[in-house]
């Protein structure tokens, strides 16, 4: 049995999308007709989705939206799954990353040599994906804002109303230390994420989630400063 979701916000819950707290994390934000699902993890979980949504009172038929902040897999695993589950979900990305999710563009290529090979050997799962969004629009009071490097058209989501941001990759932990792009093996371009994080510094926020790691509170804007500096 999947955790209870975490309540970060008002109308805002982190769901650990695999058995180890904090290392996937994908976000349920509540509208007035349902849910928006933010990333859907791994393949395996579709049924921790689910059970989060129980906690909370809610379906599968409840999911309005479903948004992917990128094409890798532990964030778009679970997207076939889900849409089993909650076919009447609209799916939205990125431009760029809205075609390597569609299968009309190859997954773009990371640094890590282990990694080229590995994906080399590994098809994406692939959905259409019915909303193209842009840097400025909205995910549910969330405004979008470009932050390629991690893949090419990586982005990242700030609600200006209370500061809560969710960096996806564009910062992260794995195992424990926070760094830009979480791994530079990761990363597509790691100077083009570094340039991202800078920009990400710029903006007006308090309260930082991450795809990978435990959610930032106190200190949130120092920690993100110290971990540029030390990429």
């Amino acid at each position: 049995m999947a955790e209870s979701p975490e309540r970060i916000a008002p109308g805002v819950y982190r769901v650990d999308a695999v058995g180890i707290p904090n290392a996937v994390n994908v976000l349920l934000l509540e509208n007035d007709d349902g849910w928006t699902l933010v990333d859907t993890g791994v393949a395996s979980s579709v049924k921790r989705i689910r059970e989060a949504l129980g906690a909370l009172g809610s379906g599968p038929e409840e999911i309005r939206r479903i948004f992917l902040t990128h094409q890798h897999s532990d964030h778009t695993g679970g997207l076939p799954g889900t849409l089993q589950i909650a076919p009447q979900a609209e799916v939205g990305a990125a431009e760029r990353e809205a075609e390597v999710i569609s299968g009309r563009r190859p997954p773009d290529v990371q640094e890590g040599r282990l990694l080229r090979l590995m994906s080399s050997r590994t098809a994406l799962p692939t959905a259409p994906v019915g909303k193209v969004l842009r840097e400025g629009d909205l995910v549910s009071g969330f405004r979008i804002i470009a932050t390629p490097g991690h893949t090419l058209g990586h982005v990242s989501l700030l609600r200006d109303a209370d500061g809560l941001l969710f960096t996806a990759d564009a910062f992260g932990c794995m195992p424990r230390r926070l760094r830009v792009g979480v791994r530079r093996a990761f990363c597509t371009d790691y100077e083009l994420a570094r340039r991202s994080a800078r920009k990400l510094l710029e903006e007006e926020f308090a309260t930082v989630v991450f795809s990978h790691g435990g959610t930032l509170r106190a200190g949130a804007r120092a920690a993100l400063r110290a971990a540029l500096e030390r990429s």
